[in-house]
């Protein structure tokens, strides 16, 4: 029994670890550059009881966003979208990306996506910051997933007021 629990309590540790490194390596691979500001969080508090770690990357003048548009392949705005972030309005969406590496699309095994190596990455345009969170667990997907949704929900209704 006492073994059981030890090797869960091990285990458990280990996965954490994993995870609070994946950050450390995002943080680390821009935190070096100077058009940009980097953050990480861990546990960033999503919902009661559901967090996750999250990477914040910030342009801080227009070449770090074109830094970060090119570098994350981010969608050009159109420009009904422009006109908006023109009048102060934000677009924002979000997309799945592999965990390992953001700047890339979802790995797929098997002809599905691997959620186990699968991050978020939410963008706003008129922030100019991308967020990428890593979950390890499907309650925090789709807390996550619902976060976002709500983010760009606010910024439609924003966008739609007259």
């Amino acid at each position: 029994m006492y073994l059981h629990r030890f090797i869960a309590i091990t285990i458990l540790l280990f996965l954490s670890t994993l995870m609070a490194e994946g950050q450390t390596d995002l943080y680390n691979r821009y935190a070096s550059r100077t058009d940009i500001r980097v953050a990480s969080v861990t546990n960033f508090t999503l919902d009661t009881g559901i967090t996750a770690d999250v990477t914040l990357l910030e342009a801080v003048d227009d070449e770090g966003w074109k830094w970060l548009c090119e570098e994350f392949n981010l969608a050009t705005l159109s420009p009904e979208q422009q006109k908006q972030m023109d009048e102060g309005w934000d677009v924002a969406f979000f997309t799945q990306r592999n965990r390992k590496d953001p700047t890339q699309p979802t790995p797929v095994v098997d002809n599905q996506i691997d959620l186990s190596n699968t991050c978020y990455l939410g963008v706003s345009y008129l922030a100019r910051t991308l967020y990428i969170f890593c979950c390890s667990t499907d309650r925090q997907s789709d807390v996550i997933v619902n976060y976002l949704i709500e983010k760009m929900r606010h910024s439609l209704q924003r966008n739609n007021k007259p």
